[in-house]
């Protein structure tokens, strides 16, 4: 598939780049920047050096003999675009401009694998959506929860975007440790909206922690359970047929880079704790939307999705 790449000098964009260059099946056709327009990429993005051959241009220029084309770009940004490139085949967006709304699909692989495949608008989750989701979906579904979740995660500097402001610039986290958007974060509306979809989902009380490292989410999710089930038996069989979550220790270096989702269960009585960590690039953001797109359209998913760390 030719797939061209709006955004493609952001922190998702770029990331999206590299996920479909190491993918058999497809090929970055195009790519595009509003600021760098004429700039070869590697020279915009110099750790995709060897794409030289590939130069960003205006969107409007986007060639109309792509197969699909993907929106990294910021939220708000993406419903316009959307609509002036409704030519594409496929498209996917990984702002939160589609996320729940009519015509398109929400692409979290693990739950709604029947609707993403064949669809051809595609909303990519959120990052600490993706988290938060596939650390709480096998216990809705298995309709085991009493009474709220309890969130608190980690993220990284990467997760607020290219542009650095005061709270998300990297050197105002080095060292740092810093609570944001305690209990109304804006990606809890998007979670309990897919929750909703599998069985009855609970109120999500959440606090989002800035952390001083440049990539990846933890989150520790803490639930009551309306019985003394096997918690850790049904994680092990919502996943067993899911190769990219992993029941394994949470811990950030362990998915750094890949499209892994690692959960860990932990259970004292009718208490259950679960931790996930996920790369908030890779499997939060454009691992994650390129999965869908090859879910969509058909494309052999990676055996081993590990593409080379940056």
């Amino acid at each position: 598939m030719r797939v061209g790449v709006v955004g493609a000098t952001g922190y998702v964009g770029a990331e999206v780049v590299r996920w479909l260059t190491a993918w058999p099946g497809f090929e970055v056709a195009a790519v595009t920047s509003r600021s760098q327009a004429g700039t070869a990429l590697g020279e915009a993005v110099p750790a995709l050096y060897d794409l030289d051959a590939l130069v960003l241009q205006d969107v409007e220029s986007l060639p109309r003999d792509l197969d699909a084309v993907v929106l990294a770009v910021p939220h708000g940004v993406g419903e316009g675009l959307a609509e002036v490139l409704d030519w594409s085949p496929w498209l996917v967006d990984c702002s939160r401009d589609h996320r729940h709304a009519s015509g398109w699909v929400y692409g979290q692989p693990e739950w709604n694998r029947e609707s993403i495949m064949g669809a051809r608008r595609i909303a990519a989750p959120g990052c600490f959506a993706t988290a938060v989701s596939l650390g709480l979906a096998p216990l809705v579904s298995a309709g085991v929860l009493r009474g709220p979740a309890r969130v608190v995660a980690a993220t990284g500097s990467t997760g607020s975007g290219v542009s650095p402001s005061r709270t998300t610039h990297h050197p105002e986290r080095f060292t740092n440790l810093r609570p944001y958007k305690v209990l109304r974060h804006q990606h809890v509306p998007e979670i309990r909206g897919f929750l909703d979809g599998l069985g009855d989902a609970p109120a999500i009380h959440m606090v989002p922690w800035s952390a001083p490292v440049d990539r990846g989410i933890l989150a520790s999710i803490l639930v009551d359970l309306n019985e003394e089930v096997d918690a850790l038996a049904v994680f092990a069989d919502a996943y067993a047929e899911t190769p990219w979550v992993r029941l394994r220790q949470a811990e950030l270096r362990l998915v750094r880079g890949t499209a892994f989702a690692h959960v860990d269960v932990h259970q004292d009585g009718e208490v259950a704790a679960v931790n996930v960590a996920i790369d908030n690039l890779g499997r939060g953001a454009a691992a994650q939307a390129v999965q869908a797109l090859a879910l969509a359209a058909g494309v052999p998913l990676l055996e081993h999705p590990l593409p080379l760390c940056p």
